[in-house]
């Protein structure tokens, strides 16, 4: 008769599989009804957010159009008086002006804030008074003038096919920002002037945004979407009727997608005709996304909207006591379940569980004694086979993975070695293009003193500089050309080639002359109008050209611009041509425009490709952009230029951070001498 064995420890006995089973299908189970849960629990806050948005939209539409409408009306009635377009049309006579200013003061005293203002349009001159009074006898302030930008105001409500118009706007001369009430002094079709009175910003801003609370915030358009009341003011337009509708600061610039500007437009537009009283929709504010509920104020032509806050309307928090009741619930009936499967089936199990540790033991005598045919027998004779067929794929398994091996470091091999043929490519490509660059020592002859930024992305790239001189003077081109690494050092190596053909044809005296020669030829030599939509190469270029003997310099552009900076610090552009060059698009009969530029001493000019200012960096990832580096010229301009070119290198690199180089980049800063080389 056998010993018994042992008892085996049992780490993954039925008992356990059993308990992680049901802990895995109490998780699931739990998962989904939680998730059933919460989907419940959003529909019901998004309707009920949805409705709260709406309510409070119309209610800060009530709110804020009351005493707008009130201002409004008095200064409707302030232009409308007749006393008033009298004296407008006679400004000059005493008694009508005594009179016209009595009855202003009387309405001053009116006026929310206690101020008034009427601009006359034969004479231009602009009339004010303040709450505190302050120019009583003076009232008459400036005479407004249409070349002024602070006076455009005026002008542009003149313009305007409206009765009215409210702006907001910052008055130079008077030192104040108001929400302003522009209403127009008419006589029938006759505009007089100008008339009405403002609120205080600071004022009327807290007004309109005392009730609001966390998670909710008002904001106030007009027609055109542009902000005219926000929590942060640098969002607020200022001066909107004198403004192009790309300078406006606009809701649709806080969208995220062009899909949301169109769907926010469109509800604009059915609410101001009427169609809806108020619309609620999502949408992606400042990269938050946010129920929007909007309101129109058909008497001002404003919009009231709310920003609603989903991630503070969605806290699930609040709903954490039901959660946790639920999951208890779950947790009781899987402990209920567990008690009667372990009495009914594991503790009978575990009876045979015994029997098998023999075998886990590697005694396989018990096999032979199995003579059941029921599915533990049949189990145990299906679990053997398996094991030996388990045994011999897991052999062949490993030869495989032997052969397989073998293969992948062949391969391996072989990539390594076409890397390296294809960097030693490159390195050569990049000795090439060096090689058409200019040399230092002809620069330093026609430049006099200068520095050159050349900075591929890759180790070749699209841009790339380009000298001559001769003994009437000096030409200096930077380019830009389509593409980078190899495919852009093909195309500057095309455009070098189109250069010399030009200079040694045309001369070198004429940069709008060469400008164009470049874009027919360019055209020409890479088969443009043969080639299909997927094959469009070019370049965007800058070309200066001075002349020995003469006191000025030459700049044409193809959008590429001249940078100069004074020795008194001031910093000036000279933009080129909006036309680039050699490209399928390309006009091939533009005419490019030469500009002069009086090459003064202590003047310095500076050309770059746009690569210096798309590099992206700073806290935000922007653009280095044209004003830092007009304000890097104001600041570090009085520098020598090799001193300011390593100004210029620190400088990006401290902007540009851990960000990659988005492209190439070519700055070339010189003072062009006054006088002929000794050797062109």
């Amino acid at each position: 008769m056998l010993e018994p064995l042992p008892p085996r420890p049992r780490l993954f006995g039925l008992k356990r599989q059993f308990l992680l089973l049901l802990a895995g299908v109490y998780v699931l189970t739990g998962t989904v009804a939680l998730g059933l849960f919460g989907w419940g629990i959003h529909r019901v806050t998004r309707q009920l957010g949805e409705e709260f948005a709406a309510q409070y939209a119309l209610r800060q539409k009530d709110r804020i159009l009351a005493p707008i409408q009130r201002e409004l009306a008095l200064a409707r009635t302030l232009t409308d008086s007749p006393l008033l377009q009298r004296w407008v049309r006679d400004e000059n006579n005493p008694d009508l002006k005594a009179a016209a200013l009595a009855e202003l003061e009387s309405y001053r005293r009116h006026f929310a804030d206690r101020s008034y203002f009427v601009a006359i349009d034969s004479s231009k001159h602009f009339y004010f008074n303040d709450a505190a009074n302050a120019y009583q006898g003076r009232e008459l302030g400036h005479t407004l003038d249409p070349n002024l930008p602070s006076d455009s105001w005026y002008f542009a409500t003149l313009a305007q096919s409206a009765d009215f118009v409210l702006n907001i706007n910052y008055d130079v001369p008077l030192n104040i920002n108001k929400l302003w009430f522009n209403v127009v002094i008419r006589d029938g079709a006759e505009q007089l002037g100008v008339g009405g009175t403002g609120l205080e910003l600071d004022r009327f801003i807290k007004a309109v945004l005392s009730e609001d609370r966390q998670g909710v915030q008002t904001l106030l358009l007009d027609r055109a979407g542009a902000i005219k009341a926000h929590h942060q003011r640098a969002y607020i337009d200022f001066n909107t009727v004198a403004k192009p509708e790309a300078e406006r600061s606009t809701l649709y610039r806080l969208l995220t997608t062009p899909q949301e500007q169109d769907l926010l437009r469109a509800q604009l537009e059915r609410l101001s005709t009427g169609q809806i009283a108020v619309a609620v929709l999502p949408l992606t504010v400042e990269g938050k996304p946010h129920l929007v509920a909007i309101a129109y104020l058909q008497e001002i032509q404003w919009f009231a909207v709310a920003l609603v806050d989903i991630a503070d309307i969605y806290r699930f928090g609040r709903f954490a006591p039901f959660a946790a009741l639920l999951a208890l619930s779950l947790l009781a009936l899987a402990g209920a379940v567990t008690v009667l499967l372990n009495r009914l089936v594991l503790n009978p199990l575990a009876q045979l569980h015994h029997s098998t540790q023999a075998i886990a033991a590697g005694d396989y005598r018990p096999l032979a004694v199995v003579e059941t045919h029921n599915e533990i027998g049949e189990l145990t004779s299906a679990f053997n086979d398996m094991a030996r067929t388990v045994r011999q794929h897991t052999d062949h398994l490993e030869q495989r993975v032997a052969e397989r091996t073998r293969e992948l470091d062949q391969a391996n091999g072989q990539l390594a070695e076409a890397h390296r043929q294809v960097l030693d490519s490159i390195q050569y490509a990049q000795l090439l293009q060096q090689a058409i660059l200019p040399l230092p020592e002809l620069l330093a002859r026609a430049l006099g003193e200068h520095f050159v930024i050349w900075r591929p992305r890759n180790l070749v790239g699209g841009d790339f500089y380009y000298c001559q001189a001769d003994e009437r003077g000096c030409l200096l081109v930077v380019a830009d050309c389509t593409g980078h690494g190899v495919p852009g050092a093909f195309m500057t190596m095309a455009v070098n080639s189109v250069l010399n053909h030009i200079t040694g044809t045309c001369g070198i005296d004429d940069p709008a002359r060469l400008l164009q020669a470049v874009n027919r030829l360019l055209r020409a030599t890479l088969r443009q109008d043969e080639m299909g939509e997927g094959f469009e190469n070019g370049l965007d270029a800058g070309v200066c050209y001075w002349s020995w003997s003469a006191s000025s310099l030459i700049f044409a552009g193809a959008r590429l611009d001249l940078y100069y900076r004074d020795a008194d610090g001031a910093v000036a552009v000279l933009r080129g041509d909006g036309c680039s060059v050699g490209y399928r698009r390309s006009n091939p009969d533009w005419t490019f425009v030469s500009h002069a530029v009086e090459r003064a001493p202590g003047r310095v000019f500076y050309l770059i490709t746009d690569g210096l200012l798309d590099q992206s960096g700073g806290p935000k990832g922007y653009g280095f952009g044209r004003q830092r580096f007009l304000a890097f010229l104001q600041q570090q301009g009085h520098l020598p230029l090799a001193a300011q070119q390593i100004a210029l290198e620190q400088t990006l690199a401290n902007w540009q951070g851990e960000q990659s180089q988005r492209d190439d980049m070519t700055v070339i800063g010189f003072r062009p001498v006054l006088e002929p080389p000794l050797s062109p």
